[in-house]
């Protein structure tokens, strides 16, 4: 069997607004499916470097990495017949500035939803998880 290991980086994006706490989630296009904004490390690019731009590709978001959150691990078979091993590091960051969102070949919608809609709305247990555990560094 083909195997194959994969890192990507995502992106914890909080806003307190009222006596809510949102989060910025985004929608996978041509699924239902809701994750936080990430995507994969490019060569020759660095972890927080991959945060920044991806936040930016999916969400119009102009972003800085304030800490590393953690990491997420699961496996996928891809439609080219691998065995995936995959590792997603997350980060909280802090809003620069905010351009105006565009759908792309990756992400159809985004949204700001409160914490506990996120947690309902969030497709992947692991994704609610590391939501958590990012709000007990900034609570």
């Amino acid at each position: 069997m083909r195997q194959k290991r994969v890192i990507s980086a995502g992106g914890i994006i909080l806003w307190k607004g009222g006596n809510n706490i949102w989060v910025c989630i985004v929608k996978r296009k041509g699924k239902n499916i809701w994750i936080l904004p990430r995507g994969r490390v490019e060569d020759n690019e660095n972890m927080e470097d991959t945060v920044v731009r991806e936040i930016r590709e999916e969400t119009g978001i102009i972003s800085k990495v304030l800490r590393k959150v953690g990491v997420i691990k699961y496996n996928y078979y891809s439609r080219e017949g691998f065995f995936c091993e995959k590792e997603v590091h997350f980060y909280l960051v802090k809003i620069t500035k905010y351009e105006k969102f565009v759908p792309n070949e990756e992400i159809q919608d985004m949204k700001w939803v409160p914490v506990e809609d996120a947690l309902k709305t969030l497709s992947y247990p692991k994704e609610r998880e590391i939501l958590l555990k990012a709000l007990k560094h900034i609570l």
